[in-house]
């Protein structure tokens, strides 16, 4: 039989080590969700609603025409806008002017949302505070509508319903998700201990 190859023997040494350490850590972690009670994350979300819809009354005559328009072909374009980073740096002014710059700095807190042939937009904001959620909602919609108007001089965008409330959510850790956290960190670390090791042992042939 043929020796294995030195590439083999340390493929092998790599899986080896980074089972061995997910097992470990899986245990700890098993261990530690037993001891430790799990943290109840509460946050709060609110949202602001914004309208695109526009009517345009129109009299011919004596005859008065109505036309409508849902402004679902301007959800995306307001959204893209939205996403944009002339509106994000003047949110962050905005929100820096109300005291909030440093709650809402974690990416994702605030969101939009568009509906399918719908003329309505959502700004939904999470946070761990009631007040800030909902002062932050109002203030997203606000500075929205006006870069949405500054930059397509559009008028048919308008802050419809405004955030008066907040919605509370729990969130726990389960046992589970700790456990697979854990075992992420033991895989990470046997690989961090492999690529270590390799780079010792080839320091000390070089010398």
């Amino acid at each position: 039989m043929t020796e294995p190859s030195a590439t083999l023997k340390r493929l092998f040494n790599l899986v080896k080590v980074v089972i061995v350490s997910a097992v470990v850590f899986g245990i700890v972690g098993l261990v530690f969700s037993i001891v430790w009670h799990p943290r109840v994350t509460t946050e709060y979300h609110s949202q602001a609603l914004i309208s695109l819809t526009k009517v345009r009354r129109q009299k011919v005559g004596q005859v008065n025409y109505v036309r409508y328009s849902n402004g679902s072909e301007l959800t995306q374009l307001f959204s893209d806008t939205f996403k944009a980073p002339t509106t994000s740096k003047a949110l962050r002014r905005e929100l820096k002017k109300a005291d909030l710059a440093t709650e809402l700095a974690q990416p994702g807190k605030i969101t939009v949302h568009t509906s399918y042939n719908s003329g309505l937009i959502q700004i939904n904001v999470t946070d761990d505070k009631r007040k800030t959620a909902i002062k932050a909602a109002n203030l997203a919609a606000t500075v929205a509508v006006k870069q949405f108007e500054k930059q397509y001089r559009l008028k048919n965008s308008r802050v419809l319903a405004r955030a008066t409330s907040a919605d509370r959510r729990a969130t726990t850790i389960s046992r589970s998700e700790l456990i697979m956290k854990f075992m992420f960190a033991g895989i990470l670390l046997g690989f961090l201990w492999m690529f270590v090791r390799e780079l010792w042992q080839r320091h000390v042939t070089s010398r």
